[in-house]
């Protein structure tokens, strides 16, 4: 597998390890600004980040959301594709135990396949 389909899943802790790569962060969506281009993600570590989208929002990102992206160098991540969960599957999710699998995967990344080949 080559380093162009690896995309781990990262907390803000680990952005600045992952600048120039491409990142899976979970966390909350909220503060979509007024033009659609960008929306803050307080992700799994209780940190918050801005997610720029490459283009405008044409729905409104709030609860769960998954942001597939590249971190950029002011430790922002430049979307190329976003999940925004239902309601009900936010409501029900543990985010904190997320976050402790997030890092032990971080810890021990030979056991734990982060990516698969894109076809």
């Amino acid at each position: 597998m080559t380093e162009d389909f690896i995309k781990p899943r990262i907390n803000f802790s680990m952005l600045t390890k992952y600048r120039g790569r491409e990142v899976c962060v979970l966390g909350i969506g909220k503060q979509v600004d007024n033009n659609g281009t960008s929306f803050i993600l307080s992700t799994s570590d209780n940190q918050e980040v801005k997610v720029i989208m490459q283009e405008p929002l044409n729905e409104y990102v709030s609860g769960l959301t998954e942001v597939h992206g590249q971190v950029d160098q002011r430790n922002q991540i430049i979307c190329h594709n976003y999940i925004n969960f239902p309601k009900e599957v936010s409501d029900n999710f543990d985010i904190n135990l997320y976050n402790d699998a997030v890092e032990l995967m971080s810890r021990l990344p030979e056991h734990y396949i982060t990516g698969v080949p894109e076809k």
